[in-house]
């Protein structure tokens, strides 16, 4: 069993596992099965399903409780935690899903806003009110992405601790919209919150307590991204940034093919193909419409292209 998500506990390298699907759009459970398997042996600091890269969107509700099932099962005997995705146009509908996430064994749920009409600053404290007072025993994060027509910072986190007293953490995406500076402003005047960042500002974040990395990298090359955090965690900047720039010029590699070929750069596109193509995932690199996976034979020369210029990043 994971020790209890809190402040403390939440950190390190979180993966957010992508969805496999069959030829036919449906759930490829074996592959599925196998990546988490894959990632237990990694052994992050935590697993969880259901953020951009794990296509949160385009599940129906059954299809919600097959996969949190599927991942508990094969996840949490391992004593990794896990979060789950509870994401949704309404209030109601992401109540419901943070119940049956917790009734399954997850240990966290994290939640964006609802997105289709920008909420209000009072809508926002009464969104945050209503699922904290759903689900108190909870531990809840917030995925903090300017999809949601928001991105927030000291002034509405502070508002909404107030009401939230289960919000552990927050992730924060890359958005055009992050600023370093407003960032650490917030992270000074919210220490009950865990602080998340994406790989890019990963190390710069740390030196001012950011505590972790929801990890799309991880797919790719698993024990590189391990090895950033830890070394930093370490006090060892040095070899921590050695690291990180070694895995960023694979990163510009593969960017520089994704343009040459006219590739999809969205979330579960780019993260899935990054994964499939060095060879750590399992299964098919295909996402539900309308998002457009790689193509097969443009996979297959960008696979020859990483195997003659970085074959130590390929799991083969």
């Amino acid at each position: 069993m994971a020790e209890k998500l809190t402040k403390q506990t939440l950190r390190g390298i979180w993966a957010g596992i992508t969805l496999s699907w069959d030829e036919n759009y449906e759930l490829d459970e074996g592959a599925f099965r196998e990546n988490l398997r894959r990632l237990v042996e990694i052994r992050p600091h935590g697993i969880y399903v259901f953020g951009s890269t794990g296509e949160f969107y385009a599940v129906n509700d059954e299809e919600f409780c097959w996969v949190v099932d599927i991942m508990v099962e094969e996840v949490s005997p391992s004593g990794i935690p896990t979060q789950v995705g509870c994401n949704g146009l309404a209030t109601r509908e992401i109540i419901d899903k943070l119940k049956y996430a917790q009734a399954a064994g997850a240990d966290g749920g994290q939640v964006a806003l609802p997105s289709w009409m920008k909420l209000t600053e009072q809508e926002i404290v009464q969104f945050w009110h209503d699922i904290s007072q759903a689900v108190p025993d909870l531990p809840l994060i917030s995925y903090n992405n300017s999809r949601t027509k928001w991105y927030m910072y000291a002034e509405q986190y502070r508002q909404i601790i107030d009401v939230a007293p289960n919000l552990i953490g927050i992730k924060w995406s890359g958005s055009p919209e992050l600023d370093l500076q407003r960032l650490a402003e917030t992270v000074a005047v919210t220490p009950q919150l865990a602080h998340f960042l994406g790989e890019a500002n990963l190390l710069k974040g740390m030196r001012f307590g950011i505590q972790g990395c929801y990890s799309a990298w991880i797919f790719a090359w698993p024990r590189r991204t391990m090895q950033i955090f830890n070394l930093a965690d370490q006090g060892n900047w040095e070899d921590a940034e050695d690291v990180f720039q070694s895995c960023m010029e694979v990163e510009n590699f593969i960017d520089s093919m994704i343009e040459e070929f006219g590739l999809g750069m969205m979330d579960p596109v780019a993260d899935k193909g990054r994964g499939v193509l060095c060879g750590f995932l399992v299964g098919h690199q295909r996402t539900r419409p309308p998002y457009l996976g790689w193509p097969d034979e443009t996979m297959q020369i960008m696979r020859q292209r990483m195997r003659d210029r970085f074959p130590d990043f390929m799991w083969e």
